[in-house]
């Protein structure tokens, strides 16, 4: 029998802004779920239910309603706290992963909800982002260099 590989351990680790991560999420979700259920109400009104039928789809509605955002906000509460790690030839974030040698781009980026919570995020190519870096982390002068060396030692 084979003994297992030891688990690789990151160079880096690199945690997610909370704040900026998890406070639109729930703002939107919030709104999202009162325009949800605001809808479901006015259908309600319009198909003139019996009032015991009114309360039961009324009374499902908010459970629905609770549940989703409820739901949505432990998803992103999962995700927020999921870090960056950085190996000797790529960076993962959960079960996504992208190598040094593919990485296109290093400039950091920043929205307005960036420049709210202080925060940046690195298009590293169409389908890997680096999100909600704290702006007391400088990371790209130390990608880059990863980047450098992965492309040097690469056969």
């Amino acid at each position: 029998m084979q003994e297992p590989r030891p688990q690789e351990t990151p160079l880096y680790v690199l945690p997610q802004s909370k704040s900026r991560t998890l406070f639109p999420k729930i703002v939107s979700l919030v709104i999202l779920g009162i325009i949800f259920y605001l809808g479901i109400l006015l259908n309600i009104y319009l198909l003139e239910l019996g009032a015991e039928q009114e309360t039961i789809v009324k009374l499902i509605s908010l459970i629905l309603f609770i549940l989703i955002v409820v739901s949505g906000i432990i998803y992103s509460v999962y995700k927020a706290y999921q870090p960056y790690n950085f190996y000797r030839n790529r960076i993962t974030l959960g079960k996504e992963a992208i190598y040094y040698v593919n990485i296109t781009n290093t400039a950091p980026h920043q929205d307005p909800l960036d420049k709210l919570f202080h925060s940046y995020s690195i298009n590293l190519s169409t389908k890997f982002f680096l999100r909600h870096i704290p702006e007391q982390i400088q990371l790209q002068s130390y990608l880059q260099q990863l980047i450098d060396y992965a492309k040097r030692t690469q056969f």
